[in-house]
């Protein structure tokens, strides 16, 4: 079945919402630069996750909020910001609009870390205010652990995991001639800089440069997909297991 919102006709979701599905998946992003990666990262790679997982939740995936909290990378070309209580309300905004049509879960799949906090916040909010079920995935966190298993090393900003799982929407959205291991920029603690000498962030010295393997990157791909569906599934199931 079409499993894009933006697909259906008012009435398609009238029937379907919420006695067939009651779950709705969001996608968030930014904008900005990812070394020689597309500006597009943080938003293509949860839009991917969304699709892959919709089916095994029984959901459907909402278009993506594009545009996000960008702070350090802002002044690299392409880069587009809005402030955090801008995005808070935009999200908080649209989440109510999936409640008002009868959504009770709402899963906010996040590709952007300058997101994080500001859709912690909106999901608290949500939850006691409108009483909906909100679970947001960092999915490069939650999937830490995979990516050090399958590359051997953590990942980092635009990096060997952001990079394979762009690579396996659409290898040209890398532009494997035009890097250079000199824009990577190690993160040090203790160190605020703006804008960041570096559009690749690594987050351990020497750990995390893209790799530009596209059989590795379809693999990696599929183990994402594969764990973010798993944890999903668990939360969804807890939540109506306890009447929620």
């Amino acid at each position: 079945m079409e499993r894009q919102l933006q697909k259906l006709t008012w009435l398609k979701v009238q029937q379907l919402v919420p006695a067939e599905i009651d779950t709705v998946v969001l996608p968030v992003g930014t904008v900005e630069g990812h070394g020689s990666s597309c500006l597009g990262t943080d938003n293509f790679i949860p839009e991917t996750i969304a699709e892959g997982i919709v089916d095994r939740i029984n959901g459907l995936v909402a278009p993506i909020i594009p545009y996000g909290v960008t702070r350090s990378l802002y002044r690299y070309n392409g880069g587009v910001g809005i402030t955090s209580e801008t995005f808070e309300t935009y999200v908080r905004e649209v989440v109510v609009s999936f409640t008002d049509t009868g959504f009770r879960n709402v899963v906010i799949l996040n590709g952007h870390g300058g997101n994080n906090s500001a859709l912690k916040s909106t999901a608290h909010d949500l939850h006691r205010d409108r009483r909906v079920n909100v679970c947001v995935i960092h999915w490069w966190e939650l999937c830490g652990e995979i990516t050090r298993e399958f590359f051997g090393q953590i990942g980092g900003h635009g990096g060997i995991d952001e990079t394979a799982m762009v690579q396996a929407v659409d290898n040209d959205l890398v532009d494997t001639d035009a890097y250079d291991p000199e824009m990577a920029y190690y993160v040090r603690p203790g160190v605020d800089v703006y804008p960041v000498p570096g559009t690749i962030l690594l987050y351990k010295e020497g750990e995390g440069y893209p790799d530009f393997n596209p059989e590795r990157a379809r693999e990696f791909h599929r183990k994402v997909i594969a764990e973010v569906g798993s944890f999903v599934e668990m939360v969804l199931a807890r939540w109506r297991k306890c009447g929620l």
